[in-house]
């Protein structure tokens, strides 16, 4: 399933993340339970989306944008209420297997797909210039009540 921002890859990486989450993981040196699974925010995927075009089209790859917003800054952006955000972001994987599993293998990408207190994820992929430039962005969130 190669990169598009099309349905098919964000779908694959909820999926992706549900099954880590329902079997539970250890990310580097901590070990996660299993969670509860994660639903779509189309809220979170317009701030992951986002973020993955301007990383694209300026050619940078980075939490922190040029013009100095952060997940929470770009979140917010959106009208998601949250009391907990978290941002993953990959540069390079062709399908969501692969920057899943890269996420898997890295503990602080790992920590964020498996904490329990995320209940909403949004996924965002973006094609730069360049052959090979492709950007991926997870936006999770916690809505507030």
């Amino acid at each position: 399933m190669a990169a598009s921002a099309s349905g098919a890859a964000p779908a694959r990486v909820l999926e992706l993340v549900n099954q880590a989450r329902a079997r539970g993981h250890r990310c580097g040196k901590e070990y996660f339970s299993p969670a509860a699974a994660l639903r779509t925010s189309e809220k979170l995927q317009a701030a992951a989306q986002a973020h993955a075009r301007d990383m694209a089209r300026r050619s940078y790859f980075d939490h922190h944008a040029p013009d100095g917003s952060e997940p929470r800054d770009r979140v917010r952006g959106t009208g998601y209420r949250w009391t907990l955000v978290g941002e993953n972001i990959a540069f390079g994987p062709e399908t969501a297997d692969e920057v899943v599993s890269g996420w898997l293998a890295s503990p602080g990408h790992c920590a964020n797909m498996m904490d329990p207190r995320f209940r909403e994820m949004g996924v965002g992929i973006a094609k730069g210039r360049r052959r090979g430039h492709i950007y991926w962005v997870q936006e999770f969130g916690s809505p507030a009540r």
